[in-house]
């Protein structure tokens, strides 16, 4: 996708291709139109997280039940 958006900001293929691209959920269908791009040098700089949609739902519980873990149920020996 990386490599189609920067095709795309080159002008080489118009943008109303992405979403017939997004719409077959098929990477094949992707390869058809953008060249391959090389995975050196891509890294996260940041995420930024809206603060309202990190809030929970109106009458939600404030306990996270199942998400919780101890080391007594783990299967696997540490070492």
């Amino acid at each position: 996708m990386g490599a189609l958006l920067l095709q795309i900001g080159k002008e080489a293929i118009p943008p109303d291709i992405v979403p017939k691209i997004l719409a077959t959920r098929d990477r094949r269908e992707l390869a058809k139109y953008a060249l391959s791009a090389p995975p050196h040098g891509l890294c996260l700089v940041a995420v930024n997280y809206n603060e309202e949609h990190l809030r929970l739902p109106a009458g939600c519980p404030m306990a996270s039940f199942g998400r919780r873990h101890s080391i007594s149920k783990c299967k696997l020996p540490f070492y």
